[in-house]
C-alpha cells in the first residue's frame, strides 16, 4: 500500500506544499498546521484519510506546543474524514498492487476535487475558525466544514486560540461557553476559569 500512495497520492500532497513520507503529511498555512493522515483498516484491505488541524499557537492534545514536522493527526485538536459525499468513507483494496493502485488512484481523487477545496477554506483570515464569533459559537458548531472535537474543548481551542491573537474579550466568552458545557471534563475546568478570568 505504500507504494501506491508513493505514487499516487504523496505526488498531488507535495505539490500542495505538503511534507512527508509513508502515511502522514503535514504543511503549515497561516498559523495552522494541517495534517493528512492515512488510517489503515485493522483487520486490512481498507483505508481512510483523516484531515487534522492544529494552531501553531496552541498546544496539541496532549498539553504540548505542536512540532510541525511531527505532529500527527490524532494529536490535532480538530479532526475529520476526507469524503466524497460525507459518510465514513474508506477505500478498500485487494492484495494486489493493482487493486491497491486503484484505491490509491481514487483516493487521491477525491483529495483533489473535495480535499483541496475544504482545506483552502479553512485556511486563512476568512477561515471560520478565525471568522466564528462566540455568540455563533454558542448556537452551533456546524460552522466548522466536519472538522470538530468535543464542543467543551472546541471552546478552550478557541478561547486559547483568541488569547494569543491578543483578542481577550473573545477568549473570555469562548472560555464561558467552554465552562456551561464542561460537565464531566473537569479537568478542564481550571484552565477554563482562568481564561474566562482574562488571565
Amino acid at each position: 500500500m505504500e507504494l501506491a500512495l508513493k505514487q499516487h497520492l504523496a505526488p498531488l500532497l507535495r505539490s500542495d506544499g505538503f511534507s512527508g513520507t509513508g502515511r502522514t503529511f503535514r504543511r503549515v498555512r497561516d498559523g495552522w498546521i494541517q495534517v493528512i493522515g492515512v488510517q489503515g483498516s485493522r483487520h486490512g484491505g481498507q483505508f481512510a484519510i483523516n484531515l487534522g488541524l492544529q494552531p501553531l499557537s496552541v498546544a496539541h492534545v496532549l498539553g504540548e506546543l505542536p512540532d510541525p514536522k511531527k505532529i500527527t493527526d490524532s494529536l490535532c485538536e480538530f479532526r475529520r474524514r476526507l469524503t466524497a459525499d460525507g459518510s465514513d468513507q474508506w477505500w478498500s483494496h485487494g492484495q494486489s498492487q493493482e487493486s491497491m493502485n486503484q484505491a490509491a488512484e481514487q483516493a487521491a481523487a477525491v483529495y483533489v476535487t473535495v480535499g483541496r477545496k475544504l482545506l483552502a477554506s479553512v485556511s486563512g483570515p476568512q477561515s471560520p475558525f478565525e471568522q466564528i464569533s462566540p455568540e455563533v459559537f454558542a448556537r452551533s458548531t456546524e460552522s466548522f466544514v466536519g472538522f470538530g472535537s468535543t464542543r467543551v474543548r472546541m471552546a478552550l481551542v478557541l478561547s486559547l486560540l483568541r488569547r494569543s491573537q491578543h483578542r481577550f474579550s473573545e477568549s473570555a466568552a469562548f472560555a464561558e461557553i467552554g465552562l456551561g458545557d464542561v460537565g464531566s471534563a473537569a479537568g478542564l475546568r481550571p484552565k477554563l476559569e482562568e481564561l474566562a478570568a482574562g488571565k
